[in-house]
């Protein structure tokens, strides 16, 4: 009884089984007449080429100078097709050289087997100067000996796509009231600055900035003076600092300034004029202060880029701390852990 009960269940249905076979067949049909027609009619494979592809480009790998590029693969760069010549030369003038390298490699193995996809994302320079993002693909056509003869490959254009990761990038990496970068900015370049203290054993200072009585500005005058006063406090900032430090917000009303190749000396002199600076802002009547702990290492023993930035944080908090019970508007060092 149950094994005619699944029998029922699997039984072959004709009409179904007609209607796959009807639409395989369709399928079929329709991909060979496309197949003959793109063959028998230019006008078909140009209107493919040009609706869906942002350049087509037919190489001679035997005589590897020679290589046909249509006119989308010109239009894309800016350039007039006529001004071109269909020489390989053409376009590696144009892509940047650690792309060319990578193409080219990925040519050759693509080359020596079929199995390798020849498939990358590459940089041109566009006839204004700009960049041009691509996605390059192509495929060997071999010989009956399985020898590549000709590359067949195919354009399209990425930069659009790029230029909102890059915009997503920066947004993500950026405070949106100060327009400074922010702690996830800071996380990523505190982890390249340790890699590079490694190899150079440069010193590296920290400082943070705490602006005195934010929270009075706040009640007293309201947010959007407060806001005013940030943005003026992250300029005082900037313009304090040397080109190679990084400086960001990390968070209310604390900045950090990371200092390279910086001793304890300098990263309070540094500090002093932070503070000096921020001193002249007029955004509200009284005088605005600012308290600053700075840290510095020399010869760090930590494995990791965090660890360090955590050990250099809790520093320059303790000496930061220190400068707010010792009367606020000053910089202290947190060894010898004294105001400056």
């Amino acid at each position: 009884m149950i094994a005619a009960k699944q029998a029922k269940r699997i039984r072959f249905n004709p009409i179904r089984g007609r209607k796959s076979q009807n639409f395989m067949r369709r399928e079929n049909y329709l991909r060979k007449e496309l197949y003959e027609r793109i063959a028998s009619d230019p006008a078909i494979f140009d209107f493919i080429q040009r609706g869906s592809l942002d350049g087509l480009w037919y190489w001679d790998v035997e005589n590897p100078e020679q290589e046909w590029m249509n006119s989308r693969f010109w239009e894309l760069l800016g350039y007039d097709p006529r001004e071109k010549k269909h020489l390989a030369s053409e376009w590696q003038d144009l892509i940047h050289p650690d792309d060319l390298k990578k193409s080219l490699e990925n040519f050759q193995k693509h080359l020596d087997d079929p199995n390798h996809p020849y498939d990358q994302i590459v940089r041109y320079r566009h006839k204004s100067g700009r960049t041009i993002w691509v996605r390059c693909r192509g495929i060997a056509i071999r010989d009956e000996n399985g020898k590549p003869i000709r590359m067949l490959g195919a354009h399209n254009d990425l930069t659009e796509m790029k230029e909102l990761e890059a915009q997503l990038r920066q947004m993500a990496d950026t405070d949106q009231m100060t327009d400074m970068p922010n702690r996830r900015a800071f996380n990523t370049h505190f982890e390249w600055a340790f890699k590079n203290q490694k190899r150079t054993a440069e010193p590296l200072s920290l400082a943070i900035i705490d602006i005195d009585h934010f929270k009075h500005i706040n009640d007293i005058y309201g947010h959007q003076i407060g806001d005013k006063t940030l943005l003026a406090v992250s300029s005082a900032i900037r313009n304090s600092c040397r080109d190679n430090d990084f400086a960001a917000r990390w968070g209310g009303e604390e900045f950090i300034v990371l200092l390279h190749s910086t001793d304890q000396a300098p990263a309070i002199m540094i500090a002093e004029r932070i503070k000096a600076s921020i001193a002249e802002i007029d955004t509200v009547p009284e005088k605005l202060t600012a308290s600053i702990g700075v840290t510095t290492i020399t010869q760090p023993a930590m494995d990791t880029g965090m660890q360090l930035l955590d050990l250099m944080v809790a520093e320059a908090d303790r000496a930061l701390y220190f400068a707010k019970s010792s009367g606020r508007d000053r910089v202290v060092h947190a060894a010898p852990l004294q105001a400056a």
